[in-house]
């Protein structure tokens, strides 16, 4: 090879390498997935329990944090009956804004599928209480349980009609359910929910009311079929059913 094609050949694998790095880079600092990926390698934060992080300078006591943790674990494996999601699911706790807006959302759970299926929550001092890191845990133990080719089978609103079940926040109850909807007689179709791009638009108001009606459904759905059903529904699915007859039986 001459000098010419062995400088060019250097810029070019010099130029890819530092694409390379500056993708990385911008994974890692600027996407909300790829800063969750590193929050155990950051020194803005500290490891308070397995896989459980927190902000160095959370002004918060670490000893209630960890005992709501505890508690929500609880709530969510006593409906599964096991807790299978645990060491695939991070849990970011913070209430620094600087943070929070690095980690993209104060209450919520982003899941990655390379190079391993891993669970990120991210929850904020404002949204930390039982309730919701026991709605974000459940969303981690229902993909954990089921392959990638059954998680694309669930509609939106029957993955946070589950995770509702173990969230007892009054404002998606019976009561305002009942309240809301006149009795059901004013509900949202399903087939309307079952895209996220359907589930999540709108105002806050209409986000909510689609989150009260999943909770009914499941509410309903539930109470006939139980922890078995569930459970039989997600190795359906795990086989290659179809989910709306598998839920429908």
């Amino acid at each position: 090879m001459d000098k010419s094609r062995k400088r060019v050949l250097i810029c070019t694998v010099s130029v890819f390498l530092l694409l390379i790095v500056i993708a990385a880079v911008y994974f890692f600092q600027f996407n909300a997935v790829g800063y969750r990926m590193t929050v155990p390698y950051r020194s803005a934060f500290e490891e308070i329990d397995d896989n459980t992080y927190i902000n160095r300078s959370f002004s918060g006591s670490i000893e209630e944090v960890i005992g709501l943790i505890d508690s929500a674990k609880e709530r969510v494996k006593e409906f599964f009956g096991d807790l299978c999601c645990l060491e695939d699911t991070v849990i970011i706790l913070c209430d620094d804004d600087h943070l929070l807006s690095k980690l993209g959302g104060d209450h919520d759970t982003k899941i990655i599928y390379f190079p391993v299926v891993k669970h990120y929550i991210s929850v904020s001092d404002e949204y930390l209480s039982i309730d919701i890191l026991a709605h974000e845990l459940t969303h981690a133990e229902l993909h954990t349980r089921l392959s990638v080719s059954a998680q694309k089978k669930l509609p939106t609103w029957f993955d946070e009609g589950i995770a509702l079940q173990n969230d007892y926040r009054e404002q998606y109850g019976f009561d305002a359910w009942v309240e809301q909807t006149d009795n059901g007689s004013h509900t949202v179709a399903l087939e309307n929910m079952d895209e996220a791009s359907e589930f999540y638009a709108g105002t806050v108001e209409e986000r909510r009311f689609r989150y009260l009606n999943a909770k009914h459904e499941l509410d309903v759905w539930m109470t006939a079929h139980g922890q078995h059903g569930l459970l039989e529904l997600l190795d359906r699915l795990n086989g290659g059913g179809d989910f709306t007859t598998a839920y429908g039986s």
